[in-house]
């Protein structure tokens, strides 16, 4: 992801953009699973005239947010777009997987994912 955004000159923080174009994953705030679900969200949104203004991407409730500030209405629909197709791919393996809410924080997972959080808790005697 940090090679595609230096292809792509950054993005920019819509709250300290006296920082420089963003470069790193690290300003995501979810699992790599969706790395390619994110670059394509960019990809179209560029196309689409997005000025790469960005405020957070991050999981909330198992799925993708991704928050910018200005926008046309078809660079919002993208947005929600990719935001609802979230729930289809799990965060972790980029697999398809489902929105799990019996693992103590709602995560959307492929099975095999969701196996190992499942065994994680028991051996914690989590539940």
């Amino acid at each position: 992801m940090d090679k595609y955004l230096e292809s792509i000159g950054g993005l920019v923080s819509s709250y300290r953009p006296e920082m420089g174009p963003i470069m790193s994953s690290k300003f995501f705030a979810c699992d790599t699973g969706w790395f390619p679900l994110i670059k394509e969200l960019i990809d179209d949104l560029i196309k689409l005239g997005w000025n790469k203004e960005i405020n957070q991407v991050k999981e909330k409730f198992g799925g993708l947010r991704f928050y910018i500030g200005e926008g046309s209405d078809e660079i919002f629909d993208r947005i929600v777009k990719a935001e609802r197709d979230s729930y289809e791919i799990c965060e972790v393996t980029g697999k398809p997987g489902k929105l799990r809410k019996d693992i103590g924080w709602f995560l959307t997972l492929c099975d095999e994912e969701y196996e190992k959080r499942l065994k994680r808790n028991k051996e914690r005697d989590i539940y």
